[in-house]
């Protein structure tokens, strides 16, 4: 049967409905008379009609016409199967038609063209078969609504839009599914709707569930559609698709007064003062101030990744100074140490590896700058909107800074398919939706990102939830038209780098300049050199044999031109020497992994030149293109100008330094939104929006609407300062709370969503590994370059990587995590086990889970039993007695000395079972993996 399924059908659609459309080929063959093989082929064709749902959302199939002959008929016809969408897609309203082709003519034909009849026995014998339309006008409010209600909404109504389809809304309801329009008003037999509810294909009968539509029920639809499918206005429900944008996110920010409490004593801050209102409207009371032992270990993980020294947490303690804890917020706020830790969290989010992803998976040997780069900026505490502009267009708004470059790295840190742009053109469909694809990933990550919104849910069609339609993210889509991922050369060294920059301008100006002089040289003529062109242009053509022009015949053509041109020629040529002789005295430039427009060649991936067109396709398909778009920010957004004023639309650079001054325009109040919510969630356990990537319909709700405005307008009045936010947060009397529970006040609010308590939070993955190292006393704080390579790797087509067969005595054991290199298809199985980010997806929020699978991990993994053995070394150094070991670990490993009873327990494990044991048994307590 294959041969006759055209090649945009799908098999996987019509492989079981097909079957049972066979046992009728007896039937059809009668009915019809039609050659055995025609009705095979004709029954197949219904099957695939009503079945499959091809990718341009037209059916095509072949068979043979009823009169045996064997001139293949293709009929074409509007898919009659649903995808997957939702109700604001945007789609042709065009009834459903068919297509003719014969002996390779072509013939558009309406719907119910007895012309399409007789070539479709299928179709004719379907439309015969359907229940005759009620002879008398059908009030729609009476008859109709009420059976949509009864029969349909179910699955197309206000809770579930099945296929994109919902007969509760006048507009949706008119406009179609994924296939188009249901119903063709003054034309019912070709209306999708009385196809599916009269079940002309018993497989695929509506409504799916529940009794099926009665034949007089079918035929007052019938009449309405013939009658012209009135349908009044003022019938939709109270929420329709425009009230999405009356959704907290999608209205102005402001800065809100604090509010008054009653316990005003309790409040350090403006954050005590929201949160204690919170608390107070609950009935609910917040926690005492956690010791000093507990506040460091809490701070210095927070903030630093690592635990204190026990010569820390001693200071710390008996300091008398009322400023300590001010006074160590700045220590470690200055550390080295901040910056790896939370440059960690802002890789989780834009999904950072240091490989492809896909089936090749190959290695990004260059993607590190771009992690450094992150470190750096939270380390010298980067204004959050110069930090988000460098990411988008870095390279365009700060051309003099080698981070410029570096920082577009954000742009290429997601997975990038290596077979469909080094293997396949973009003349082929898989190459074209290769770039279609990256680009998504570009949109998505940049918006989940900075706005904290599901824009990449608009791809196929208009937002199911938020006001977001197909228009807005095909419009950002055009944003990254003209740029790829790509190795991109960069110095470190600011000089060089503005001395290449520069001189790199002046050689692409001064070759242009030549490219055009050379070009009108090749166009002067005289009388004697014509007829040498026309001999040449015969050539060509394969007009005459081979003939090339000679010396003198280049010299007839050098001639002509005149001394100036000359004289510019001699100049354009003497400063390429030395231009390029200047270029080729600097030290070599290293390499990027970042967002680029211009690059080296790799088989089928070349640079674009300049922007790709960018079209809103129908359905999200490549096949289907419409309107043309250019570059645009979300109109649901409140306050900046959505509409991008370019002077000129080929210059790619423009485009996303566009998006990102819309971005970061101060009246952009989401984009502060989102960030304050992220820190709020990585000091606080949970955001005050639990979803941090969505802040639409479906995310969460705000836990403290007005505290998160606060932050934001906070945020941005004082310069963006990311560290000011910490110290805003961490002085806070919510952060120094205990975590110990109240019963209660765990009857009101088990989940602590209020905040009546400090939320407990296990050590991350890394955390938990740096940790190790640290309390063994093997870590190395050796900062930046290339990431190491924890596993054996075998470089081939298809790369093997195998985190068995690594030494994990190899000194790179040592670095702290943020520097190991991160392998999209094969994770490291010891962090991957501890919870570690995908980064093949955006992260915002970690899973946290306790499994037995973690606790054997942590006992016998290779790299945790060496550490044991370090750890047991350094143990034995601070003197024989077991007593003091047993002591000195857990200041190591829990920031405090053990209890009387603790020392006495384990010590005689230690005895019993030797110091390492006793060490492996520290790294598996409760206490080593979580944080009051």
């Amino acid at each position: 049967m294959n041969e006759y399924v055209h090649d945009k059908v799908r098999p996987a659609h019509v492989t079981n409905r097909t079957i049972l459309m066979l046992s009728r080929t007896a039937t059809l063959r009668r009915t019809c008379r039609l050659p055995e093989t025609a009705a095979v082929q004709a029954v197949f064709v219904f099957a695939c009609g009503l079945l499959a749902a091809p990718r341009d959302g037209v059916n095509r199939q072949k068979f043979a016409p009823s009169d045996g002959r064997g001139d293949p008929v293709a009929l074409e016809r509007d898919g009659l199967l649903p995808g997957s969408g939702d109700q604001e897609a945007k789609r042709p309203a065009e009834p459903p038609r068919f297509e003719i082709l014969i002996a390779g003519g072509a013939k558009m034909l309406a719907a119910d063209s007895s012309e399409v009849h007789r070539a479709s026995p299928t179709a004719q014998l379907a439309v015969s078969s359907l229940p005759p339309p009620a002879r008398r006008k059908i009030d729609f409010i009476e008859e109709i609504q009420p059976l949509l209600a009864k029969n349909c909404y179910a699955c197309h109504g206000p809770d579930k839009h099945e296929n994109d389809l919902r007969w509760d809304l006048k507009a949706a309801a008119l406009r179609g599914g994924v296939s188009g329009p249901a119903i063709v008003p003054g034309k019912s037999a070709a209306s999708r709707m009385i196809w599916l509810v009269a079940g002309l294909d018993k497989g695929l009968v509506m409504p799916r569930k529940g009794e099926r539509l009665s034949a007089d029920q079918i035929g007052l639809l019938r009449a309405w559609i013939d009658q012209g499918a009135h349908w009044p206005d003022g019938l939709d429900p109270a929420r329709a698709p425009s009230d999405m944008a009356d959704h907290w996110a999608f209205k102005p920010g402001r800065r809100p007064a604090e509010p008054s409490v009653k316990n005003s004593s309790w409040a350090r801050n403006p954050v005590d003062r929201f949160v204690l209102a919170k608390l107070e409207a609950e009935g609910l009371a917040p926690s005492p101030e956690a010791d000093r032992r507990t506040l460091i270990r809490r701070l210095s993980f927070d903030l630093t990744g690592l635990p204190p020294s026990p010569e820390e947490v001693g200071r710390f303690i008996a300091d008398p100074n009322p400023r300590a804890y001010e006074e160590l917020l700045d220590r470690l706020l200055a550390s080295p140490r901040y910056g790896e830790r939370w440059g960690r969290h802002w890789l989780d989010v834009v999904h950072y590896g240091e490989s492809h992803g896909y089936d090749k998976d190959k290695l990004r040997p260059n993607s590190w700058p771009y992690r450094d780069y992150v470190i750096r900026s939270f380390n010298s505490d980067k204004p959050y909107s110069r930090f988000v502009a460098e990411q988008l267009a870095g390279d365009v708004l700060y051309p003099d800074e080698p981070d410029g470059v570096v920082a577009t790295g954000f742009l290429a840190a997601g997975p990038w398919d290596f077979v469909g742009h080094v293997e396949l053109p973009i003349t082929k469909t898989d190459g074209l939706i290769a770039r279609y694809n990256d680009r998504d990933d570009m949109v998505m990550t940049t918006m989940s990102t900075f706005q904290s919104l599901t824009v990449h849910c608009a791809r196929c069609h208009d937002h199911k939830f938020d006001p977001i339609t197909q228009k807005d993210y095909y419009s950002l889509q055009a944003v990254f038209a003209g740029v790829d991922r790509a190795n991109h050369p960069y110095d470190a060294d600011k000089a060089v780098f503005q001395t290449r920059r520069k001189l790199s301008r002046e050689r692409e100006t001064l070759e242009a300049r030549k490219r055009e002089i050379d070009a009108a040289v090749a166009k002067l003529s005289n009388a004697e050199i014509q007829p040498r062109d026309r001999r040449l242009k015969e050539i060509g053509a394969g007009q005459a044999g081979p003939e090339k022009p000679g010396r003198e015949q280049d010299q007839q053509s050098e001639a002509l031109i005149d001394a100036a041109t000359r004289a510019e020629i001699n100049r354009i040529t003497a400063r390429l020497v030395e231009v390029n002789r200047s270029l080729a005295a600097l030290p070599p430039p290293g390499l990027v992994y970042a967002a680029a427009h211009n690059f080296t060649p790799e088989g089928s991936f070349v640079p674009a030149g300049k922007p790709r067109p960018v079209h809103l396709l129908w359905r999200g398909d490549v096949k289907r293109p419409g309107q043309l778009m250019t570059p645009a920010g979300l109109e649901a957004v409140p306050g900046p100008d959505p509409n991008f004023e370019l002077r000129d639309l080929d210059d790619e650079g423009a485009r996303r330094a566009a998006l990102a001054r819309w971005l970061t325009d101060r009246r952009n109040f989401l984009t502060r939104r989102s960030l304050v919510n992220r820190v709020w969630q990585y000091h606080f356990g949970r955001g005050i929006v639990d979803s941090p990537n969505d802040f639409g319909q479906m995310g969460s709700l705000p836990s403290h609407p007005a505290l998160l405005d606060w932050l934001a307008g906070w945020f941005a009045d004082r310069g963006e300062s990311i560290k000011q936010l910490h110290r805003l947060l961490v002085t806070s009397s919510t952060y120094r709370q205990s975590s110990r529970n109240h019963p209660a006040s765990a009857r009101i609010d088990g989940d602590n969503r209020y905040l009546w308590r400090m939320n407990r939070t296990r050590l991350e993955a890394e955390e938990i590994r740096d940790t190790m190292l640290a309390v063994s006393g093997k870590l190395d704080l050796t900062m930046g370059g290339p990431s190491v390579r924890q596993f054996y790797f075998k470089d081939d087509h298809s790369p093997g990587y195998d985190y068995t067969r690594y030494d994990v005595d190899n000194p790179g054991s040592y670095r702290r995590c943020v520097y190991r290199h991160i392998i999209r298809s094969v994770s490291d199985p010891f962090l991957d086990c501890l919870d570690a980010a995908d980064p093949s997806l955006l992260t915002p929020k970690r899973n946290t889970t306790l499994t037995a699978l973690q606790a054997l991990a942590t006992l016998n993994n290779p790299f945790v039993l060496r550490q044991c053995e370090h750890f047991a070394g350094r143990l034995s150094a601070s003197g024989p007695e077991v007593e003091k070991q047993i002591q000195a670990a857990c200041e190591l490993a829990w920031s405090r000395p053990p209890t009387e009873e603790e020392t006495r327990t384990l010590a005689a494990y230690a005895r019993r079972h030797g110091l390492v044991n006793f060490c492996r048994l520290i790294f598996n307590s409760t206490e080593f993996f979580f944080i009051d």
